[in-house]
């Protein structure tokens, strides 16, 4: 692959050699004008490192097709090819609109005895006021609640109609609200 006459004096070089040893690919003039280059271009003044060293990555990993006569304008493509990946990427996993979890919504409390025995005894207040409830009004509460049945299904199942399922469930759960908020 040929790609006219090479600017500035640059050597031809084939892809697959050792650019370490070549003035072309590896040489230091090349690197520092694949930086200057980055750096106009990448806010970020810390991933130009990173993105010479993915250029490098891909200059190794592409197939040997030729003899590259312009190592210039072949980083220089590379590097603006990372970054058309790059944007895109970050485009499509929206990362400028994340929001960095609020500190105070982790709720790192241990379990400590006081916390055991009040969930405890919450559980066991709902209990009671679950068997205080009409039989059918506590298994159209369990299964739509607990058992995640639709309101159809449950009431299939109970052999009542959808809307006495729903009205069951409401009435069964500001019943626990309400005992809920008397305790508390």
């Amino acid at each position: 692959m040929t790609h006219g006459n090479p600017p500035r004096g640059d050597a031809p070089l084939s892809a697959g050699a050792k650019y370490e040893d070549d003035a072309g690919i590896g040489h230091a003039g090349q690197v520092a004008d694949l930086r200057a280059y980055l750096k106009r271009r990448v806010r970020n003044a810390s991933d130009i490192d990173d993105m010479v060293q993915d250029v490098y990555l891909r200059v190794l990993s592409t197939p040997q097709t030729g003899i590259i006569e312009n190592t210039r304008g072949f980083l220089r493509r590379i590097a603006s090819n990372l970054l058309i990946d790059n944007h895109r990427r970050k485009a499509a996993r929206m990362v400028d609109d994340h929001m960095p979890l609020d500190e105070g919504l982790v709720d790192d409390r241990v379990a400590t005895p006081d916390r055991i025995i009040g969930a405890r005894q919450e559980l066991g207040q709902l209990g009671r006021e679950l068997e205080s409830v009409t039989p059918i009004a506590r298994d159209a509460f369990l299964l739509v609640r607990v058992d995640g049945y639709s309101h159809k299904e449950a009431a299939k199942t109970l052999g009542i109609t959808p809307k006495a399922v729903s009205h069951h469930v409401e009435r069964t759960l500001a019943r626990l609200a309400a005992s809920m908020l008397e305790t508390a």
